[in-house]
């Protein structure tokens, strides 16, 4: 029978016998890896954009301004259920008076569960969650870590005058691992 925790403790060991200097040197021995065949062509491509998950800017890989898909807080539960159903998002960043000013994020789960409350009382600020900031030049491994850390799976992006430009998921940062796995 095939043991995987074997086979991981395996192959790090063998990658790690010789210990890797830098950065440079661990990814030779991954590619050395892929070239014995002790791993695929597809983790060795995940492994190396993992590795180099810090020189990646949250700029590089965000959802920009123009495509956010927001709401309004005085927008209608009736509004807020369709525009959640039409574009099947889980989260939706919450602006006041213009597209400048984010005052929260609205969970999907949230809203749904406001059907069958009271619909006549509500009140979009009363379930929304308090925004999280982060600079376009932020790297993503840092951005991938706070998400972990802080149990928040969203955040809003600025640049350096402090103007929104864009938004990241952490989502966002798993396709940018995984979207080349056949």
């Amino acid at each position: 029978m095939y043991n995987k925790k074997g086979f991981i403790l395996k192959f790090f060991n063998k990658i790690f016998s010789e210990e890797p200097q830098d950065k440079k040197e661990l990814l030779y021995f991954i590619n050395k890896s892929k070239k014995n065949k002790l791993i695929v062509q597809n983790t060795y491509n995940i492994v190396k954009k993992v590795i180099n998950l810090e020189n990646k800017k949250v700029k590089d890989i965000m959802v920009p301004r123009t495509q956010m898909i927001t709401l309004n807080i005085h927008d209608t539960l009736k509004k807020c259920l369709k525009i959640t159903i039409q574009s099947s998002y889980s989260r939706f960043p919450i602006m006041s008076y213009d597209k400048n000013h984010i005052i929260g994020f609205l969970i999907a789960k949230d809203l749904f569960k406001n059907i069958y409350n009271d619909q006549k009382n509500f009140l979009l600020k009363k379930i929304i969650k308090k925004p999280v900031i982060i600079p376009d030049s932020q790297n993503l491994n840092r951005t991938l870590k706070e998400f972990y850390l802080n149990k928040n799976y969203m955040s809003i992006v600025i640049d350096e005058f402090g103007i929104i430009t864009g938004l990241i998921t952490i989502k966002d940062i798993l396709k940018h691992l995984f979207k080349k796995i056949k």
